[in-house]
């Protein structure tokens, strides 16, 4: 095999992985499964990985639920993934919560909530969008939550 060629084939990999995070880098059994779409055996890998805590994992699976890859497409399903990631401070993950409660995709349809999570993620852009919608008090409201949460992930981070 060609040099080019097996470089390409990496990248195309890397690329075909829907979450190359920080705090998981390498490509796991479950990011090779994905690349060559063996979406069931993919699934089955990162739920593993995901129920111990992997927030790469948890954020791939949720993508697997949104998408119907490997298991039955299930926004309630990924609803619970993605906050699972974004419990642990995963940006991705806050950001497509945000989206679900915009949208009211697995979860209630919740401005406050959207934006709360938008806020977290520091999605401006899209929280800006929301809340063009929102009354003063319910801005209100998601930026005090949004603060919160913030507050009290930085105290137990800090208190490990």
């Amino acid at each position: 095999m060609k040099i080019e060629t097996l470089c390409f084939a990496l990248l195309f990999g890397l690329l075909q992985n829907p979450v190359m995070a920080d705090d998981h880098p390498e490509l796991t059994p479950a990011d090779e499964a994905y690349s060559a779409e063996k979406y069931d055996e993919a699934a089955r890998l990162y739920r593993r990985d995901a129920e111990l805590g992997v927030i790469a994992a948890q954020v791939n699976l949720a993508i697997l639920y949104l998408d119907g890859l490997g298991v039955g497409r299930d926004d309630k399903q990924a609803a619970v993934w993605f906050l699972r990631a974004a419990e642990q401070g995963n940006q991705e993950a806050q950001h497509n919560l945000g989206l679900l409660y915009q949208e009211g995709r697995g979860v209630a349809q919740n401005a406050v909530e959207a934006d709360k999570w938008f806020n977290i993620a520091g999605s401006t852009s899209q929280s800006e969008a929301i809340e063009r919608k929102m009354n003063q008090e319910q801005i209100a409201e998601a930026k005090k939550l949004a603060s919160e949460w913030i507050s009290s992930f930085n105290q137990k981070r800090s208190s490990r």
